[in-house]
């Protein structure tokens, strides 16, 4: 694939950055960076924690000053959240700005799009060996495409060939069980939320939900001796053959996949479904492909149909930077 170069460097010539294009994927708990060379590629990618910036302005000032960059032409925003507003909030990020003077403050032209908005655009520019396909079936030309990530929340995105990304909050539809023992996770999750989206269950926080429920379920009640455990420790600890840990990754993955068969359903997505985000390469090492895809196809009437949906996982690290430098460059369908 052309203009894929991921490294360091100055995007001027002798060691100036001048008129720098500056893409930036803004989520819940990280914030991504990097600058565009000349041909369209990343490079300078840095990865900032979002909790070290009270402002999400001071992270790009702090970019700006540990890569020199004092004079910026354009630079898009990915953020994880909706755009169609001003100001624009973060719901997983205590962030929030105002498009237009943000614009005025940086002086640059600013170009503001949804963190799955990204995801989608980064799709054609990936290379074949970025994606891990689940089973045969590959994408139809001119398909529609779903994008499924959990994150620090759970993103969707549905991209129909030659239109503009669909934004979506998909992730917050409600949750529903397809057999006994998810009826008792949703049991045991309604003594803590009054209502169960998607996100409770497909995401970080998600992962750590689940591993509660299973962990109240062995015990067979609301155990008050219960401590937090994080996502990256219920990880660690299915990585070392705990149980309830294994049960509830398998849980995620199994829950993950009928929603992609939903989501396929619903976008009637030929082009394939592709799932990204930082949980799922956290638990690749587990990942069951082939239940996965057979728990996707598990549609009833429409089984058929989900047998000739491809399926992929986005391996390359920084799909949402490549989708803004996609966007600057006017691949967005618009």
């Amino acid at each position: 694939m052309a203009n894929r170069p991921v490294g360091t460097g100055p995007s001027g010539v002798g060691g100036e950055t001048t008129g720098a294009r500056v893409v930036a994927d803004l989520g819940g708990t990280h914030a991504r960076f990097a600058t565009l060379t000349a041909t369209g590629g990343l490079q300078d990618v840095e990865v900032m924690s979002c909790a070290d910036f009270p402002r999400m302005e001071d992270a790009i000032r702090t970019y700006f000053g540990g890569h020199g960059i004092d004079d910026v032409a354009e630079i898009c925003l990915a953020v994880a959240g909706p755009v169609d507003q001003d100001p624009v909030e973060l719901p997983n990020n205590p962030w929030a700005f105002s498009r237009t003077q943000l614009e005025k403050e940086l002086g640059a032209r600013l170009t503001v799009i949804n963190d799955f908005t990204a995801q989608a655009l980064s799709i054609d520019r990936l290379d074949l060996d970025d994606l891990t396909w689940i089973g045969m079936p590959r994408p139809h030309d001119g398909g529609t495409r779903v994008v499924v990530g959990p994150g620090t929340g759970l993103g969707v995105a549905i991209h129909q060939h030659g239109s503009p990304v669909l934004n979506s909050e998909g992730g917050h539809v409600g949750f529903s069980p397809t057999s006994d023992h998810e009826i008792d996770l949703l049991k045991a999750m309604r003594t803590r939320f009054r209502r169960l989206s998607m996100e409770r269950f497909l995401s970080g926080p998600g992962l750590e939900n689940l591993y509660w429920a299973n962990w109240q379920l062995e015990r067979g009640h609301v155990d008050s001796g219960w401590s937090q455990i994080t996502a990256r420790e219920v990880a660690t600890m299915a990585g070392r053959g705990d149980p309830v840990a294994l049960r509830s990754v398998e849980d995620f993955f199994d829950i993950l996949a009928t929603f992609a068969g939903d989501l396929a359903l619903t976008a009637w997505a030929t082009g394939g479904v592709y799932m990204s985000g930082g949980v799922m390469r956290r638990l690749v090492a587990l990942f069951d492909l082939q239940r996965f895809r057979a728990r996707f196809e598990d549609k009833g009437r429409f089984t058929r149909f989900c047998e000739t949906v491809p399926i992929a996982w986005i391996r390359f690290e920084y799909p949402g930077l490549m989708g803004c430098a996609a966007a600057l460059e006017g691949r967005d369908g618009h």
